[in-house]
Formats: C-alpha cells, sequence, structure tokens
C-alpha cells in the first residue's frame, strides 16, 4: 500500500517516503512493525490541505519507496543501505518506523553522505542507556548509539520525562517535560541542518494511546506542531516517525494523528 498523496515517481521526486517495519527488541508492547502500513491507512482519513502551513501536499513531489522487507539477518544494515541509495540521488527521506532502533541507520546513512549535522529528537524516554537486556542495539539505546555518530553535543532532546540517573547525567541539551519552550530558546545554538527523529510517546497517552512505552505527562498535539513549525526554514536533511503501535489500542485516532503529522513533516521539508 503507498501514500495516497505520493503521486510522483523517484526520479521526479524531491521528497521519499520509507517503511521500516521493524520490532525486534520491543520492550513492553509489541507492534510496531504495523506502523507504516496504518499511517498510511489513516491517511484516507485527513485533507491534503494543512491549517497549521496553509498549503497542501499535492504541491510537494514526494514518492513513496514502499516497506523495507528485511530479507536478510542485518535489517539495520538494510535500512542503513535503502537511505544511502536515496541520498545518492540527491533527495530526501522520511522515515516511518517501527521501533526506534531505525533512527540508528539512518542516521549513519545521513552522515556517511551529508556530513555533519545536529538531531533533534522529540520522546517521553531518553534512549541513553548503553545496553538493555545485554543489547546494545535495543530501541532504549537509539540516540545513545546516535551520538557515537554525530557526538552528544549535537544531540537536543526534548520532552524527555523517562530514564535512568546516568540518562539525564549524559546529555546537557536534555530538556524535561516540554518541547515548545525550550526548543525555542535552543535553535540559536543548533547549527547547521538537522535530522529530526519523532518518538510519538513525546504525546500524552490520552491522547496518543497507540505506542508500545506509554509515559504519563506528556505533551499534547498542539504543542508538537508548534514546535515543529518553530523548525519552518531549517534544512531538514531526514526525519522519522517511531514508536507509534497500532495493537496497543485502537489503531485508527492514533494513526489518524500519525497521518497528520507526517502530512505537515512533508509539507515542512
Amino acid at each position: 500500500m503507498k501514500l495516497e498523496y505520493a503521486n510522483h515517481e523517484f526520479k521526479e521526486a524531491d521528497l521519499c517516503l520509507l517503511g521500516a517495519p521493524f520490532d525486534r527488541t520491543s520492550s513492553f508492547i509489541p507492534g510496531t512493525r504495523l506502523g507504516p502500513e496504518y499511517i498510511r491507512r489513516c491517511t484516507a482519513n485527513i485533507e491534503w490541505f494543512s491549517p497549521y502551513q496553509d498549503r497542501s501536499v499535492s504541491e510537494v513531489k514526494l514518492c513513496d519507496l514502499g516497506d523495507l522487507d528485511f530479507n536478510t539477518s542485518q535489517p539495520l544494515k538494510e535500512i542503513e543501505r535503502a537511505m544511502r541509495r536515496v541520498y545518492e540521488h540527491r533527495k530526501r527521506v522520511i522515515l516511518l518506523g517501527g521501533e526506534h532502533t531505525v533512527t540508528f541507520p539512518a542516521v549513519r546513512a545521513v552522515e556517511s553522505l551529508k556530513g555533519r549535522f545536529s538531531i533533534i529528537h522529540f520522546d517521553a524516554h531518553a534512549d541513553l542507556r548503553q545496553e538493555l537486556r545485554g543489547d546494545p542495539l535495543s530501541h532504549a539505546c537509539a540516540i545513545r548509539r546516535a551520538s557515537e555518530v554525530v557526538g552528544i553535543r549535537n544531540i537536543f532532546q526534548f520532552g524527555i520525562r523517562s530514564g535512568t540517573v546516568e540518562e539525564f547525567a549524559f546529555n546537557k541539551n536534555l530538556h524535561r517535560f516540554e518541547v515548545y519552550k525550550p526548543l525555542k530558546k535552543a535553535l540559536a545554538r543548533i547549527k547547521g541542518p538537522v535530522y529530526l527523529t519523532i518518538d510519538t510517546d513525546v504525546l500524552d497517552p490520552a491522547e496518543m494511546s497507540c505506542v508500545g512505552t506509554p509515559e504519563p505527562g506528556g505533551i499534547s498535539f498542539r504543542e508538537l506542531i508548534d514546535s515543529l513549525l518553530l523548525l519552518k526554514g531549517r534544512k531538514i536533511l531526514a526525519a522519522d516517525i517511531v514508536e507509534y503501535n497500532p495493537l496497543a489500542a485502537s489503531p485508527w485516532a492514533s494513526g489518524s494523528l500519525c497521518a497528520v503529522l507526517l502530512r505537515e513533516l512533508v509539507l515542512l521539508m
């Protein structure tokens, strides 16, 4: 199934959508592998026009590359290779997860071809563990692994309200609970292009119930959209939407939320 408004072939597209239905290390509620499929399904419920940005996604040359099949024993390598192939053709990518682990190979791919950049990270969880249950490639380690690529000083985290003592001490650019206000203040220090990673559990479970690891005390959807709009005019090399889990609750309302979030990202980029 392809995204409804992705009406362009790869050659003519400026922006590509790629699904990474990877769900290997889920530590609470498995099911994020179905995220890309259900976001596309729920696109049928939303308008192409954005009242937030006063534009329609029909204006964007977007190509949907479908989902990766993960035919080998190294799915993270497959994500990295697929991302590199797109960037070799001077295009950009929105990656649909899947668990947050998919961010690490995506960051590696972008760094290998685009050079230095910063990471802006919206999440409930710090994801800065060295390992979880003996696995250094767990979803709980995604941003720690990414820091080994771009450097921890170049990672700016917002909305964080869960993590270990060590995680909260590791990153000086970690901002608790809120997104909009600290992001607005931090933008002057975030130099150059960015990679944007959005874990949907940054939202409060009352608004976003379909996540693998729900955490009380999250932000509202409107704060998330307003925070995205702060990045207008910034060069966003790539972005991802991760941890939407259609199996955690009824998928349609949360899926529609993700579909609107995707529309806003497409227009922003």
